[in-house]
C-alpha cells in the first residue's frame, strides 16, 4: 500500500530524527518535506521543497499525504518578541494543521511540550495549551500531541536550560523510575521514534497526549519493527 509523509520542522531537533526514521524504515514510498532551508539528506524516496512559510498556503498539493509529522517551534530568544515566538509555535502550527485537513491528512503527529495548558498563567506554556485547543477544533481524525520535557541532542545553538535540566535529570533520573516522570528530560531520537511508531501501530482514530513513558512504548515498538534503525 502506498504510503507518504510530510514532516514540517525538518531541520530542527525532533524533525531531523524524522526524516531520517521514515526513509530508514521503508513503510513510507514517498517522504516529503517543506522546509525554510534545505535538509542535509539525500534520498529516492525524499521530495524536499524550500518555502517562504508565510506563503505555505499555496503548497496545498504538498499536503496531500497519509501522515504529517509537525515539529515546527521556536524560542523566545530566536524568535525574539513573543508576538513571533507565538505566530510560529501557535499560529503557523494551527494553519499546518488546517491544510492537512483540508487534504484529507488520516494523521497529524505534533510536538507539543508537556506544560502545555491553555490557561496557565506562563507564557510558554498558555500558546503551547492554545495551539493543543485549535487543532483539537479542527477535527483531524488522528491527534497525536506530543509532550516532552526538555530535549536532549545537539543542537546547533545552546540552551542553558536544557542543559541543566539534562544534568539534574541524569542525577536523579536512577531513583525516578518508579514514577510516570512526564518531566524527565528525553532524547530527541526516543520522541521521534515514538511519533512514528505512533503513526505506523497506533490508533487510527481519536486525540492523544504521549508523554515520558508513553515514548518507551512507542518507541519500542516502532524498534521492534525495525531494529536496523534501533
Amino acid at each position: 500500500m502506498t504510503r507518504r509523509a510530510l514532516v514540517l520542522g525538518a531541520t530542527g531537533l525532533v524533525g531531523r530524527h524524522c526524516v531520517r526514521l521514515l526513509l530508514g524504515c521503508k513503510a513510507y514510498d514517498e517522504v516529503r518535506v517543506l522546509t525554510r532551508r534545505e535538509v542535509e539528506v539525500k534520498h529516492s524516496r525524499l521530495r524536499e521543497k524550500v518555502i517562504d512559510p508565510e506563503q505555505l498556503e499555496q503548497e496545498g498539493d504538498f499536503f496531500k499525504v497519509d501522515d504529517v509529522f509537525c515539529c515546527l517551534g521556536t524560542t523566545m530568544k530566536q524568535a525574539g518578541s513573543r508576538e513571533a515566538f507565538e505566530h510560529v509555535d501557535h499560529e503557523l502550527v494551527v494553519r499546518c494543521g488546517h491544510m492537512a485537513k483540508q487534504a484529507g491528512v488520516r494523521r497529524f503527529m505534533v510536538v507539543s511540550a508537556v506544560n502545555a495548558n491553555a490557561r496557565s498563567s506562563f507564557f510558554y506554556a498558555r500558546v503551547k495549551g492554545r495551539m493543543e485547543q485549535d487543532l483539537e477544533a479542527l477535527g483531524l481524525p488522528l491527534l497525536v500531541l506530543i509532550q516532552p520535557s526538555l530535549l536532549r541532542g545537539d543542537r546547533p545553538e545552546k540552551r542553558l536550560a536544557e542543559d541543566v535540566g539534562n544534568l539534574l535529570s541524569r542525577l536523579l533520573e536512577p531513583v525516578t523510575r518508579w514514577t510516570d516522570a512526564h518531566w524527565l528530560p528525553v532524547p530527541a531520537e526516543r520522541v521521534a521514534q515514538a511519533m512514528v511508531g505512533m503513526a505506523l501501530m497506533g490508533p487510527d482514530t481519536g486525540v492523544y497526549r504521549v508523554r515520558y513513558r508513553d515514548f518507551q512504548v512507542f518507541a519500542g515498538k516502532f524498534q521492534g519493527q525495525f531494529p536496523a534503525l534501533a
